[in-house]
């Protein structure tokens, strides 16, 4: 096996975790630190409406990129197994076969989203004011970021599966801090509005993808991308898709929660419900800046234990389940502490009315008691793409959210007013998290007998 992905077969786990979830958590938090400085070069800039018009349409790059990590999520956990079992030149078809599936994505999603922009901004509920900047914002994206986001999903994930995780961060931090400076050329300077921020998206992805590329052809990954160059194989086209369909489930329940909840506050006349939608928009943006280093934790944990099942270490797959659901728990209990001890000097960050610090500190309470738990939750799911389990990644991936919340959204509140959205939360983290020990539980089993049955093979 080349160096460049026998060390994920041979280092320790623990420093082969954190060796490869630092450098990804290190680019995603200067990605999201990029989205709170663009907020507020917009908002202070081109003014609240351009904020709102950008915010509004938020949905519809949320589910395109669902869409192109089912994709690249997909070909990640294959690849990964493939590379363990020595398999290179499968592991290069299956890129291949990704690449065509990206290709007609980008090339149909690209020009139905177009045909179809006033339609879907009308569905979005985009009022007069936000019209002009949603539409003059999005017209861009869909014609050269869509198809950008479904092509370097391939170049990216790729990186993954090798465990080139500083190479990831490369491109992330230095596509980041290019949108920023660009952001403020386009915005500042050249006076270009909303379609300003558009194209410092477009170009710092075209950045992003291209020195990927560099990598790849510089001959710094093991992996190839060579389309067209392998022979059709749909057996890997359904396994591509099948194992990314828990990624897009995931994501599009992101989308559907926090549009049922902002939905489910505006239901209660005897409150402010501007307050309580302003105050869980704050939690959520909150929310997503903490779940970036679980998700770096996500990538290090499939991309080690499938390649380490591929190869058949079973060994090193429980050590890594050990690491794994020990150091995501271990983060989520400093935030829990952070946002518990400690939540008016965070939110304080982004506002300093008192209404709205009391209200978000009362939400953050409920959101952030068991945030351990559904940390936990997400990271062990993984475990079962990564082994290629796709209808145990499926159920577990649509537990939290489809399974358990959106249900007790209808429940509770008509029980206990609008605290019951609130409750809703660590109820579903201890139910979620309680079924994934049972299935990881389980897995462990099946993982030991496996060993066994290797030992016995080789004594024999």
């Amino acid at each position: 096996m080349s160096q460049h992905t026998s060390h994920l077969g041979t280092k320790p786990i623990m420093g082969l975790f954190f060796g490869m979830a630092a450098p990804i958590a290190v680019g995603m938090m200067v990605n999201g630190l990029y989205n709170v400085v663009d907020a507020i070069f917009v908002t202070r800039a081109i003014g609240v409406n351009a904020m709102g018009g950008i915010s509004i349409v938020f949905p519809i790059q949320m589910f395109i990129f669902a869409l192109a990590t089912l994709v690249g999520s997909g070909m990640a956990s294959i690849v990964a197994r493939q590379l363990g079992a020595k398999q290179v030149t499968e592991a290069n078809t299956t890129i291949d076969i990704a690449f065509r599936l990206a290709l007609t994505m980008a090339l149909v999603i690209t020009l139905a989203t177009y045909w179809n922009i006033d339609s879907l901004l009308t569905f979005l509920g985009v009022s007069e004011a936000l019209w002009p900047y949603a539409y003059g914002y999005l017209v861009p994206l869909v014609l050269l970021s869509f198809p950008i986001v479904f092509m370097s999903s391939i170049p990216s994930d790729l990186l993954r599966a090798e465990g080139k995780a500083m190479l990831m961060m490369a491109s992330m931090v230095s596509s980041a801090l290019l949108n920023i400076v660009l952001d403020a050329v386009f915005i500042f300077v050249l006076d270009m509005g909303v379609e300003g921020v558009a194209y410092a998206t477009i170009l710092s992805q075209i950045f992003a993808a291209a020195l990927m590329l560099y990598f790849i052809l510089g001959g710094k990954t093991h992996l190839k991308l060579r389309p067209f160059a392998y022979q059709m194989n749909w057996g890997i086209l359904k396994g591509v898709t099948l194992l990314g369909i828990p990624i897009l489930i995931s994501h599009a329940g992101v989308s559907v929660f926090i549009a049922l909840t902002n939905y489910t506050v505006t239901q209660f006349t005897e409150v402010d419900s501007d307050l309580y939608v302003s105050s869980y928009g704050l939690i959520g943006r909150l929310m997503i800046f903490f779940i970036l280093p679980a998700i770096a934790m996500t990538i290090s944990f499939q991309t080690i234990a499938g390649y380490n099942y591929g190869a058949k270490n079973y060994d090193r797959v429980l050590s890594t389940i050990k690491v794994g659901v020990t150091a995501s728990l271990c983060y989520g209990l400093g935030v829990s502490g952070l946002m518990l001890l400690v939540p008016n000097q965070i939110i304080g960050i982004f506002t300093q009315d008192q209404a709205l610090l009391t209200t978000t500190a009362g939400i953050a309470f409920w959101s952030f008691l068991l945030f351990p738990l559904s940390n936990a939750h997400s990271v062990i799911s993984s475990l079962f793409q990564a082994l290629g389990k796709a209808r145990q990644a499926i159920f577990l991936s649509s537990l939290r959210i489809y399974l358990i919340l959106i249900p007790a959204l209808l429940i509770l509140p008509k029980i206990y007013g609008i605290n019951g959205i609130w409750y809703s939360f660590p109820i579903a983290d201890v139910i979620a998290f309680a079924v994934v020990i049972y299935f990881a539980l389980r897995e462990r089993g099946n993982l030991k007998r496996l060993i066994l049955t290797s030992k016995t093979t080789e004594l024999t």
